[in-house]
């Protein structure tokens, strides 16, 4: 019996490590695995792939003009007072064009004189003169005669404008026309002027200008927009170049 036993005992330890052995040297190694994130990669008209990274901010565009409609102040040419004075509703039928039509490149003059003469009119219900509006009246214009979004935004600087356009938000900025060296206006040109920024290049600042009939696409550097940048003031009856401020206009 005592012969059986330790027979058997030796069969059992040696299936142990005969256990043991085969597991160290067959068993598969688990490897250690960590979640690598989808980027998003996409197949090429070539076949190639491509991978492109999920960024939360929009990198700016080299160069960018909003198809803007354009008109002149002055639709019809006919510079008399009130229409050397409606840069800001020139400005405004403008912006609601852009979002709201008519679209076409340049607008119908009959059709802008129509929407002058209603602003005008707004203008001296709500306020009791049409002439200078300010940037805060010209908010409260567009946004009760066309329901845009308008706001007047004091802190800004190029990058600013452009990001504004980029989120196809239209700039509108109050200027001193007479610093801003347009050799279309009648000299020494308009005291206040307000105009419509619709795009940019890499060293140029497009806009619609109201105070010429040349102004559709015309350029300024952002320097000369912003030394000339000023608002309104009615206690002055002038441009104060310290309030630095432009209307941003979206739908």
């Amino acid at each position: 019996m005592k012969k059986v036993f330790l027979i058997a005992v030796i069969l059992i330890v040696g299936a142990i490590f005969l256990i043991r052995y085969i597991n160290q040297h067959y068993s598969p190694t688990p490897v250690e695995t960590s979640f690598v994130p989808d980027n998003s990669s996409t197949s090429s008209d070539n076949g190639t792939s491509t991978t492109t990274t999920d960024n939360t901010s929009t990198p700016p565009k080299t160069t960018l003009n909003l198809s803007v409609p354009f008109t002149p102040q002055a639709p019809t040419a006919n510079w008399d007072t009130i229409h050397n004075e409606d840069c800001e509703e020139a400005s405004a039928v403008m912006a609601n064009a852009f979002y709201n039509g008519p679209h076409d490149a340049k607008l119908n003059a009959d059709y802008v004189e129509g929407q002058l003469t209603k602003l005008t009119d707004w203008e001296m219900q709500q306020f009791g003169y049409n002439l200078d509006i300010n940037s805060e009246e010209t908010v409260q214009m567009i946004k009760a005669h066309y329901g845009l979004n308008a706001e007047v935004v004091s802190s800004y600087n190029e990058n600013t404008i452009k990001q504004y356009l980029q989120d196809n938000k239209l700039v509108l900025i109050p200027e001193n026309g007479q610093l801003i060296g347009n050799p279309n206006y009648k000299a020494p040109g308009p005291k206040y002027h307000m105009l419509v920024i619709r795009g940019y290049t890499s060293s140029s600042i497009i806009t619609n200008d109201p105070g010429t009939r040349n102004g559709l696409n015309y350029s300024y550097s952002y320097n000369t927009l912003y030394n000339a940048n000023g608002d309104w003031s009615h206690q002055t009856n002038s441009v104060d170049l310290s309030k630095k401020n432009i209307i941003v206009v979206s739908k």
